[in-house]
């Protein structure tokens, strides 16, 4: 790693700090001190959540000569969170959301940077229904979207789905019913390597598809194995500025034992 100071007029300063590695055979670099975080801001108030699911309440913590506020008097800020990661949060989950078998999300990512490659897709609607829950009028990403135009170096898959990224901030995705993917496009992502899918919607599967979990299970390859390499994020948003390419993730997650965890995936350009 080299740190590297640049000067203008020896007035203002701006430090970048450079990673070097291989991508391929080529040698790569990312500069660290320019990330683009594609995490949402989870809120108490207006905030993005889906399931029916409140947005994040917070407690203040009282007790006998103690207030857990400032505001209130008290020396610190000191709250209790109610969160549920899979309605109002950033995360990222393991097979253990969809098994009986416990697998908590940390002993699945024990590493947390890749190379990922973000791809913007238009969701076709569905002309006819196929079978359930593949119904005429849905907005599904098919296998032929994706199919060819992956990076066989690529370890993560960022879809992008959605733009106006200020609006997913606040977005309400109650029945709704969002675009997804089709089982075909998850089972292919699995079988090209990918380990890591990330999406801009608040779930892989349709949100009523009667607990068939058709996408979620033939990226795990799920009830036929315990997949303990590979993770799906999801809730994220990408600015809408940042263009279609490969990029180095870093992908973290709270040390919590849980199927799912908060997490703040951040892209980071990378040049030759």
């Amino acid at each position: 790693m080299a740190f590297v100071r640049v000067c203008f007029k020896r007035i203002i300063y701006f430090e970048l700090m450079i990673v070097n590695f291989k991508v391929g055979q080529k040698n790569a670099k990312a500069d660290l001190s320019n990330p683009i975080d594609i995490s949402l801001i989870t809120r108490e108030e207006t905030s993005f959540k889906a399931w029916y699911a409140s947005e994040m309440k917070t407690n203040i913590i009282r007790g006998e000569g103690f207030v857990g506020s400032v505001a209130e008097g008290g020396a610190v800020n000191f709250k209790e969170l109610n969160i549920n990661p899979h309605a109002n949060m950033t995360h990222t989950e393991s097979v253990g959301h969809i098994s009986k078998e416990a697998v908590p999300v940390i002993s699945v990512l024990n590493q947390f940077h890749f190379l990922a490659q973000l791809i913007t897709i238009e969701p076709i609607r569905l002309k006819t229904s196929i079978k359930k829950p593949y119904l005429e009028g849905d907005l599904c990403i098919l296998k032929s979207q994706i199919e060819g135009k992956i990076n066989p170096l690529a370890e993560a898959i960022v879809i992008k789905t959605q733009h106006h990224y200020k609006s997913l901030n606040t977005k309400n995705y109650d029945n709704t019913n969002w675009p997804y993917l089709h089982e075909e496009t998850t089972a292919y992502l699995r079988k090209i390597g990918i380990k890591h899918l990330l999406i801009d919607q608040p779930s892989v599967d349709k949100e009523f598809d009667e607990g068939l979990l058709l996408a979620h299970k033939a990226f795990w390859d799920y009830p036929s194995s315990i997949d303990m390499e590979r993770t799906i994020t999801e809730f994220i948003g990408v600015p809408d500025d940042v263009t279609d390419d490969l990029y180095l993730l870093n992908l973290s997650i709270s040390n919590l034992k849980n199927d799912a965890s908060p997490s703040r995936p951040v892209l980071f350009s990378i040049f030759y």
